[in-house]
């Protein structure tokens, strides 16, 4: 009887425990929450790895263009050590302008580098730079020898307005002797943009008007020739006058050989007919008119 009793029980309990589960699973909300939970678990696993991620990893990924014109991105710079693309600081109304200046080099001979020292207040100074100008004495338009930054933009007492660009892997270039200028510390400049005019300073005062210009690396001047299009030197151009002036002296005649050449008219070298006629000509007029009455009165005698 008790067997029974308890067998009862047991069958009684499965039962109730198999009705209250089809009751879960009957439930309309029951799917809903096991959804959403697992929403809820996906969307956390998700947030957690994204915190694991490397911030510039994602930065990386925002390449949207921009509208307009852009400069060129300073991660597309030349290698390390590797000069800019430099180009004659020259611009508009500069098209015959030459170096009247040049750089002061160890290895140059005692002509060239005659021509590359200042001369201020009775002293002597290596020229670090060259200088460029017009043989005419104009103005004209200064432009950036290379793409970069303003680094500075100064009024110096000797060398007269100054500009300074940085172009990236330790080289810069130093504008001076110039006036109007046209830029600001921290504008970044491309190739051949006009940053200023040329113009006038005092440590180099017989230059007249005229743009000093300066390329260096690692902060100590370099020749801009060595490294900039090849452009006749000052002391190749005035070597280049001597010459000309020369050759046009020996090929000019001098002295009473030039007058006579020049405007002179030629001697006759034909003996004249009447040889009495050449002498009366060439005697004074009174020694001729006595000459010929001397001449009449023995005649008559």
């Amino acid at each position: 009887m008790n067997n029974e009793n308890k067998q009862q029980d047991k069958n009684k309990e499965t039962r109730n425990s198999a009705t209250q589960t089809k009751s879960f699973w009957g439930k309309r909300w029951t799917f809903p929450v096991i959804y959403l939970a697992a929403s809820v678990l996906i969307v956390g696993l998700m947030y957690a790895k994204s915190q694991d991620a490397a911030p510039y990893e994602i930065e990386k990924q925002n390449t949207g263009e921009q509208a307009g014109p852009v400069l060129p991105s300073d991660d597309a710079a030349t290698p390390a050590n590797t000069a800019p693309s430099f180009i004659w600081p020259v611009g508009d109304g500069g098209e015959d302008a030459a170096l009247s200046l040049d750089f002061f080099k160890d290895s140059g001979t005692e002509e060239e580098n005659a021509m590359a020292v200042v001369s201020y207040e009775s002293t002597f100074t290596p020229h670090e730079g060259v200088d460029i100008g017009l043989k005419s004495d104009a103005s004209f338009t200064v432009i950036a020898a290379a793409m970069g930054t303003v680094k500075s933009v100064n009024e110096d007492p000797l060398m007269g307005y100054t500009v300074e660009i940085d172009h990236g892997n330790g080289y810069s270039t130093y504008y001076a002797s110039l006036s109007k200028v046209e830029v600001k510390a921290g504008t970044k400049v491309i190739s051949g943009q006009p940053i200023a005019k040329s113009g006038n300073n005092r440590f180099e005062k017989d230059e007249k008007n005229h743009l000093h210009f300066e390329l260096r690396k690692d902060g100590t001047a370099i020749d801009p020739n060595g490294t900039l299009p090849k452009k006749p030197s000052a002391y190749e151009t005035s070597a280049k006058n001597g010459a000309q002036a020369a050759s046009s002296e020996t090929t000019t005649p001098s002295g009473d050989a030039a007058g006579a050449g020049a405007g002179a008219p030629a001697e006759k070298t034909e003996e004249p007919k009447d040889a009495a006629k050449t002498d009366a000509a060439t005697k004074p007029a009174g020694e001729g008119q006595d000459a010929s009455k001397s001449d009449a009165d023995k005649a008559a005698e």
